[in-house]
């Protein structure tokens, strides 16, 4: 049994896929973002990812996931996320 749940393929900037297990989805100033962790990231300090999801406009297209740029929404998207997850992960202060 595959002990990861929520699992999507990603393709980086150099074309090879990486796969990333989605802890949440945080609303914020009307948009949504996904906060993702690489599954097969062997390192002792593993950092979340924060995607902003594009939601498809047409019933027959998929959504969409975009780097967020602003220091000032990562920042804002991470708090939410780690006041409604912090009774489920341990985060580092």
């Amino acid at each position: 049994m595959n002990e990861y749940e929520n699992i999507v393929t990603l393709t980086d900037m150099d074309g090879a896929e990486v796969d990333f297990e989605i802890l949440d989805i945080v609303p914020y100033e009307g948009g949504d973002y996904a906060v993702l962790l690489p599954v097969d990231d062997d390192s002792d300090t593993v950092d979340a990812v924060i995607l902003e999801i594009l939601h498809a406009e047409e019933e027959n297209e998929e959504d969409m996931l975009q780097g967020v740029e602003d220091p000032a929404v990562l920042d804002a998207v991470f708090g939410l996320f780690v006041e409604r997850n912090k009774d489920e992960f341990n985060f580092e202060q």
